[in-house]
């Protein structure tokens, strides 16, 4: 799989401690949730036209997922998934849908299609979205996005707050 270099997710320790707990009261089935931050445009230095994207997490919701099943979720609470939303849009946007996985932290054969449906829906909070999947197991958290027509893994970064 690729890597997109110029696409980093930023997530403080505490957000990831309530990534690790969503996990925990799911097990043994898939968690899924949501990141909410701000996206920061970062003009790379040796280039006028080029830019890297800071994707910055500061809320981490939970969501129970529709599908209690250790080897897929589902988020079909329409109503929940714009109450929480909402509950964030006056100062923060959607960056991540988060799940689990019970023995990797790589997209499956059913997260795939997924990807590429969000970003081709023509939703514009949707076209630039990370998918974070973490191993259930491990705690290995890795982040993807399907960009250009294209399925690449990006790098995500630990912070103190």
């Amino acid at each position: 799989m690729k890597f997109e270099n110029d696409i980093v997710l930023f997530i403080n320790k505490n957000l990831f401690k309530e990534i690790e707990r969503c996990v925990e009261k799911a097990s043994p089935n898939e968690a899924c949730g949501l990141i909410f931050g701000k996206i920061q445009e970062q003009q790379k230095l040796d280039s006028e036209d080029e830019y890297a994207y800071y994707y910055c997490g500061y809320k981490f919701e939970c969501i129970d997922s529709s599908r209690k099943s250790p080897a897929a979720f589902l988020m079909d609470d329409y109503e929940k998934l714009i109450e929480i939303s909402n509950k964030y849009s006056e100062d923060f946007q959607l960056l991540s849908i988060f799940h689990s996985h019970p023995g990797n932290a790589y997209p499956s054969g059913v997260d795939v299609p997924y990807m590429k449906n969000y970003y081709e829906s023509g939703i514009t909070k949707f076209k630039h979205l990370i998918w974070t999947i973490i191993d259930a197991k491990s705690k290995e958290l890795n982040g993807f996005i399907y960009i250009l027509d294209e399925l690449k893994q990006i790098l995500i970064k630990f912070r103190e707050n």
